[in-house]
């Protein structure tokens, strides 16, 4: 599968942005994000073991897609990715647990 110009384009900002000493801004990671329509923060699906939805409930990614892993582990990876996306993009207050 290719990617996109424009998706290409804002991976590079992204990557240049990550590059720098600095740590990336909340903001430049809500940017990157909403770019590939995902509104943060990400929440854990109350039905799909595995399964991680932005903000509007859109499925954003599953984690082990072809169950090869128990669902306690394939929720604590959702889990632990969730958390730290939100935390990096500002939204380490809310409560993400299904």
């Amino acid at each position: 599968m290719s990617i996109g110009s424009t998706h290409r384009a804002t991976i590079n900002a992204f990557n240049a942005t990550a590059a720098k000493p600095q740590p990336v801004s909340d903001r430049t990671i809500r940017t990157a994000f909403l770019n590939q329509n995902v509104e943060l923060p990400l929440r854990l699906s109350e039905t799909d073991i595995g399964v991680v939805l932005d903000r509007h409930g859109c499925d954003v990614f599953t984690v082990d897609v072809n169950n090869e892993r128990p669902d306690e582990e394939a929720l604590a990876i959702a889990l632990f990715i969730v958390e730290s996306v939100n935390e990096a993009a500002g939204f380490s207050g809310e409560k993400l647990d299904a």
